[in-house]
């Protein structure tokens, strides 16, 4: 595991403040955002990385890993700017009016959250615990715009290192938005009917499964049949009632687009990354 600095701390109004802008050693009155333990301030310029310290020594994992992450909301908060969709995913920040923290919204406190142009928006910021299978179905129950930094397995030294990941496109993952994810469906079934191949569905069966191929030497020597309805849920599969058939793209399932597999058409929803792996892995090995 990664162990980050602790470079954000919490003052005796319990405000939020950064390791240069307290005084240095104890007269800085600062306890550890985690634990609640009193800290010592090591900025008085002959230490290489400033940051702060466990006054009885006791600096563990978790206590630097909650100054990361409250530090990384601190930045947001304090310059009002939000990653946000554009043209069809593409990801840029914006300003707003202001980022309010851990809003409740019921059965949800997302990290960070935000309005810009009358949609919430919320940011997860992900140090020890990306967004899992539960608060991606309450963000997806909500149909909450939402977005995840990663600056896990990164150590940061400074305040403007961790500013810089913040801005970093390529540590946002966007975990849903629900304009993006049927027009994402809607692709997937264009993709499917363009580049897929018919198969029509004779007494519940659908012939010829191209993932249920038999491969030997790198060449598939053998075809097998498989249950229309496994088809219908498949990643790589199209059911098109008037047609009674499937389309299906199985034989190009390592061409595809990164949402292909998560925009369920089955059920018309967005699946986690979690269960969209899971579902891949079912069908990639062939488990049916």
């Amino acid at each position: 595991m990664v162990k980050h600095y602790i470079l954000q701390a919490l003052n005796e109004n319990k405000e939020s403040v950064y390791i240069d802008d307290v005084p240095n050693g104890k007269s800085c009155n600062c306890t550890c955002a985690e634990c609640g333990g009193k800290l010592v301030a090591k900025n008085n310029g002959k230490i290489k990385v400033h940051h702060f310290a466990h006054e009885n020594g006791n600096d563990n994992i978790r206590c630097s890993e909650t100054s990361l992450h409250l530090l990384a909301k601190k930045i947001i908060v304090e310059e009002k700017k939000i990653p946000f969709l554009v043209n069809d995913g593409q990801i840029v920040f914006v300003p707003v009016e202001a980022v309010e923290e851990e809003k409740n919204l019921g059965d949800i406190k997302p990290d960070l959250y935000a309005v810009y142009n009358e949609k919430p928006v919320a940011i997860e910021i992900y140090v020890s615990h990306a967004v899992d299978e539960i608060k991606f179905k309450k963000i997806r129950n909500h149909k909450l715009t939402t977005f995840e930094i990663n600056l896990s397995k990164k150590i940061f030294e400074k305040k403007s290192e961790v500013r810089q990941a913040v801005h970093d496109i390529n540590n946002i993952n966007l975990i849903y938005d629900d304009d993006l994810v049927h027009y994402y469906i809607e692709q997937k079934k264009m993709i499917i009917m363009n580049q897929g191949e018919f198969k029509p569905i004779e007494n519940g069966v659908v012939r010829h499964c191209h993932m249920k191929g038999v491969v030997v030497y790198g060449g598939i020597v053998k075809w097998r049949n498989v249950s229309a309805n496994i088809c219908k849920t498949c990643c790589f599969g199209y059911e098109v009632k008037n047609k009674k058939g499937i389309y299906c793209v199985g034989h190009c399932n390592g061409r595809v687009p990164w949402w292909f597999v998560r925009a369920n058409i089955s059920e018309n929803r967005f699946m986690s990354l979690l269960e969209a792996n899971e579902k891949l892995r079912f069908f990639i090995q062939r488990k049916f």
